[in-house]
């Protein structure tokens, strides 16, 4: 015997997480103020720990990109959808 089987319908849109991006951008902005805050406490012990501080430099260079190019997608994403909308509205 065959159960009833519902079939779903598929959405022609992907909900794409678009928010928790954008609040990873400013999580990331946050890690960036952290390595600065160490890199300023670093600066303070005598002797100045050069490997340390040379660290936090590239940790918020590497965060320093990350987040470039997530604010850069979200951007790009955004503006797609705005071009796609304003785009179907003159169509109708």
């Amino acid at each position: 015997m065959l159960a009833n089987v519902k079939s779903r319908t598929t959405k022609r849109h992907t909900h794409i997480p678009i928010g928790r991006v954008a609040r990873l951008a400013f999580q990331i902005e946050a890690m960036r103020s952290g390595c600065c805050l160490a890199a300023q406490r670093l600066m303070r012990h005598e002797p100045l720990d050069e490997a340390e501080l040379e660290d936090c430099a590239r940790l918020d260079e590497s965060l320093a990109r990350a987040h470039r190019m997530l604010k850069a997608a979200v951007r790009d994403i955004m503006l797609a959808r705005i071009h796609r909308g304003s785009r179907k509205s003159r169509s109708r």
